[in-house]
C-alpha cells in the first residue's frame, strides 16, 4: 500500500470508441474531452480538468480532477466512483473543493456506462477491474504521490469494496459509508424478499445521466403496483442488464456469489473507516458484514474503525439530529468532514494526529441518546431468550417458556391489501420513513407480541434473531419482522427489521415450497442494532407478511417474484408450545 510511485504498464491507452457515444463529427471521446473546455485547466489556484482513464479492455471512464494548488503537489490522492454523476454538485463537487483545499488530488469519476463513462452499464459487475484500474492509473500520475485513497456512500462504498477484493497495490486506506457486501441477504433481496425499491432506484439510473429531478411527476404509488413486478419495466425503459439481472438472479447464484467475498478478507490489508446509520433502509447490514469479517479475517484488523449513528442513507455522509419522529439532539450531528479528514491526513499524509489510538467502535446509543466508545462490536455478551405466548387474545413476550400448549394465533394475508411501509414514495430521496409503528400495528394483519414493563435498563447489541414455528395455506408466504420500543405514551418505536420468504427458509440457493398446513421452523434474522430500552418501556416484536411498498408484495405463490401475477389469500399461523417454542433471541449486555 502506499509506497514507490507504480511503473503503470497493464492499461491500454488506445482508444476504442463506443458505437453509443459516436456522433456525426466522428471525434472520438478523447477528442471531445479535448476539445470540450472544461476539461482544460484553469487559471484557478484550485485547478479542475477532466480526463478519461484507461481500462485495462480499452474503455475510458470519465473522470473529474481536482488538483491541489502548485506548491502542494504532489499530493495523496482521495478516489471516488459513482453512477450518479460525477459533476453533481451537493454529492460530489462540495466534498472534492473540500479536500483540495486541503492539500489533496480529489478523483471522482463516472463507473462504466454512466454520464460521460464509455461501456454498457451493468450495476456491480464490472466495478472491482474497473476501480482497480483507477486506484492504479491515478496512483502513477505525476500529481500524485502514490497514495490513493477511496471514499464514497452507497454504491461508492460497495465499489471500494469491490476494488479492494482485487487488491490494488497503491490503494492505502478507504472510508466506507453504508456499503452492500452480503449480496442477496440484503439486496437487491434480503433473504428471498424482493426489494421493490429498485425498480425506483433503476428508474433512476436507467439512462446515463441520472434523472434526479422529476421524480414526484410520476405515479409511483400505481407504477410499483404495477403485477407481475417484471411488467414494471415497461414504465422503466432501463438501459442494459441491471433490471433483468435482478429478477433472473433471485437466488444466491453464480451471479451474485461471484460479487461476494466472504472468504478473501484475509487477503485485503487495507485499514478502512465503516460508517452506517442505524435507519439506513437502504443497507445497514453490508456495513456491518464488512467490519466483522475485517476484524476476524484481514491482516489490517487492528486498522478497521466502525461509526454508527442514529441516521438515514444518505445521512451518514451528512449526519443529521432527528429521524422518524425522533430527536436525538445535537450530539448526533456530528461533523462527518471533520472525520474523513482526519482519517485522510493520518493514512495519507502521516500526520499523527491520533486517528488509531481512538476506541476502534464508536456508536450511539438510541434510548439513552449518547456516544459510546468502545473497542469492540457486538456489546452483547449474553442472549436474553423471550417466548412467544398467546393467551387466546393478547400476544405476550415472556422469559418463561410455554408451560402447556397455547392456542395458535393467526392472520390473513392479502397481497391486494399489504402492510404499508409508511414512506413517500414519490419523495426523492427516500429517507426519514417513519419510526412510529403504532397505526400499521392496528391492522388485523398483524400480529403483537409485547413484554412487561421494564423495571430496569436494557441494552440490546448485536444481532437479534426471531424464530417462530408457523404454518401457512399456500405454498409461500413471506413473514416480515418488526422489533420495536413501546414507549410509556403507547408510542410503538421500530429499532430494527427484518424479512424472510418462506420458500427460502433453508438454503438462499435453492428455495423449494412449503406444504399447506404443514408447520415449520423459521429463523429471521434482524438488522444489528444497539438500543437501549428504559424503565418504564416494553419491548414487543410485531409480524406480518409484507411490508410494501420498500419490499415487493408476494403473491403467496411459489416461483420468480418477476413472473407471478395472481394473488392468494394465505392464513398464516404462529405457534407457541413445548414442542413449537416461537421465541426471540436478544443480545444484551
Amino acid at each position: 500500500m502506499g509506497g514507490d510511485k507504480p511503473t503503470f504498464k497493464s492499461l491500454s491507452t488506445t482508444n476504442q470508441t463506443s458505437p453509443e457515444l459516436m456522433n456525426p463529427s466522428t471525434k472520438t471521446p478523447r477528442q471531445r474531452f479535448l476539445d470540450d473546455p472544461i476539461r482544460k485547466q484553469h487559471e484557478d489556484p484550485l485547478p479542475i480538468f477532466e480526463t478519461g482513464i484507461p481500462m485495462r479492455d480499452g474503455i475510458e471512464l470519465a473522470a473529474d480532477v481536482y488538483l491541489p494548488v502548485q506548491q502542494s503537489r504532489p499530493a495523496p490522492a482521495i478516489v471516488q466512483s459513482t453512477p450518479y454523476d460525477k459533476s453533481q454538485s451537493i454529492f460530489f463537487k462540495n466534498e472534492a473543493r473540500f479536500f483540495q483545499q486541503r492539500g489533496y488530488v480529489f478523483i471522482v469519476h463516472d463507473v462504466r456506462g454512466r454520464g460521460k463513462s464509455e461501456g454498457c452499464w451493468r450495476a456491480f459487475v464490472n466495478d472491482g477491474p474497473d476501480t482497480y484500474d483507477v486506484i492504479e492509473w491515478v496512483a502513477c500520475q505525476d500529481w500524485c504521490t502514490g497514495k490513493v485513497g477511496t471514499t464514497g456512500l452507497s454504491y461508492a462504498g460497495w465499489t471500494q469494496w469491490a476494488a479492494a477484493a482485487e487488491m490494488p497495490p497503491h490503494l492505502t486506506c478507504m472510508i466506507s459509508t453504508s456499503a452492500a457486501g452480503r449480496w442477496q441477504q440484503e439486496i437487491p433481496y434480503s433473504n428471498g424478499v424482493f426489494q421493490l425499491y429498485f425498480g425506483w432506484w433503476v428508474y433512476l439510473v436507467r439512462r446515463r445521466i441520472t434523472e434526479m429531478y422529476g421524480l414526484e411527476e410520476h405515479d409511483w404509488e400505481t407504477i410499483l403496483q404495477t403485477l407481475p413486478v417484471s411488467a414494471i419495466a415497461k414504465f422503466i425503459n432501463p438501459v442494459g442488464k441491471t433490471w433483468q439481472d435482478m429478477l433472473d438472479h433471485d437466488t444466491l447464484d453464480s451471479h451474485w456469489q461471484s460479487l461476494r467475498f466472504d472468504e478473501r478478507y484475509g487477503d485485503i490489508n487495507t485499514p478502512c473507516l465503516h460508517v452506517t446509520g442505524w435507519y439506513d433502509m437502504e443497507d445497514l447490514m453490508g456495513a456491518f458484514h464488512h467490519y466483522e469479517n475485517m476484524i476476524k479475517s484481514s491482516p489490517a484488523r487492528h486498522n478497521q474503525q466502525l461509526i454508527v449513528g442514529p441516521w438515514s442513507h444518505i445521512n451518514c455522509r451528512w449526519p443529521h439530529s432527528s429521524y422518524g419522529g425522533l430527536d436525538f439532539g445535537n450530539e448526533a450531528a456530528i461533523d462527518m468532514d471533520d472525520v474523513h479528514l482526519r482519517w485522510f491526513d493520518y493514512w495519507l499524509k502521516g500526520v499523527e494526529n491520533g486517528a488509531t489510538d481512538d476506541p476502534s467502535v464508536k456508536i450511539f446509543e438510541p434510548g439513552r441518546n449518547s456516544w459510546l466508545h468502545v473497542n469492540r462490536w457486538p456489546l452483547g455478551i449474553t442472549e436474553k431468550l423471550l417466548f412467544l405466548r398467546f393467551d387466546g387474545k393478547t400476544g405476550h413476550l415472556s422469559d418463561v417458556s410455554p408451560p402447556t400448549d397455547e392456542p395458535e394465533q393467526h392472520y390473513l394475508y392479502d397481497p391486494t391489501d399489504p402492510v404499508p411501509t409508511g414512506m413517500d414514495i414519490k419523495r426523492y430521496p427516500l429517507e426519514d420513513i417513519p419510526l412510529d409503528q403504532t397505526l400499521v400495528e392496528s391492522r388485523p394483519d398483524v400480529l403483537i407480541y409485547s413484554s412487561e414493563v421494564i423495571v430496569r435498563e436494557l441494552v440490546l447489541s448485536g444481532w437479534p434473531h426471531l424464530e417462530i414455528y408457523a404454518a401457512s395455506t399456500c405454498e409461500d408466504t413471506e413473514w416480515h419482522v418488526k422489533l420495536t420500543d413501546v414507549h410509556p405514551d403507547g408510542r410503538s418505536m421500530k429499532v430494527t427489521q427484518g424479512c424472510l420468504r418462506a420458500s427460502y427458509r433453508d438454503s438462499l440457493e435453492k428455495p423449494s415450497p412449503l406444504e399447506s398446513g404443514r408447520i415449520y421452523s423459521f429463523t429471521i434474522e434482524l438488522w444489528p442494532t444497539h438500543h437501549v430500552f428504559l424503565s418504564g418501556h416494553r419491548i414487543r416484536v410485531t409480524i406480518t407478511s409484507s411490508d410494501f411498498p420498500w419490499y415487493a408484495r408476494s403473491m403467496n405463490c411459489f416461483g420468480k417474484i418477476g413472473d407471478l401475477a395472481t394473488p392468494i389469500v394465505a392464513k398464516n399461523s404462529i405457534f407457541h408450545t413445548p414442542i413449537c417454542p416461537s421465541l426471540l433471541r436478544l443480545p444484551v449486555q
